[in-house]
């Protein structure tokens, strides 16, 4: 069974976000699922060097989360896709400031 590594803090509403989006692969994660639904293996092209063990702990923690959720079609071969939910949208304008403040840094 699945263990999240990190435990989720109550007192501390910064602390409690960061939790959520911490991670070595969610943030990459997320900034693609805001422009697109994704399956695995398009995520797995788009970050080769994660690996897919690391990639499936951190879907299954932001759908715990409710940042994305994941949908098995019944067909075959198995299909899955992953998109951004209407709580994980609202990160969208964070990672605009936080792409706009590493801009910054790079200048």
């Amino acid at each position: 069974m699945y263990q999240r590594k990190t435990p989720i803090k109550n007192d501390c509403s910064i602390e409690k976000a960061l939790n959520l989006i911490s991670g070595k692969w969610k943030p990459a994660i997320l900034s693609e699922l805001f422009h697109t639904t994704l399956r695995l293996k398009d995520i797995q092209k788009g970050l080769p060097e994660a690996s897919k063990r690391a990639l499936t702990q951190q879907l299954k923690e932001m759908i715990e989360d409710k940042l994305i959720e994941k949908k098995d079609f019944n067909e075959f071969p198995k299909k899955t896709e992953y998109s951004i939910t209407s709580l994980g949208i609202k990160l969208s304008p964070v990672f605009n400031e936080l792409s706009k403040f590493g801009d910054n840094l790079m200048g």
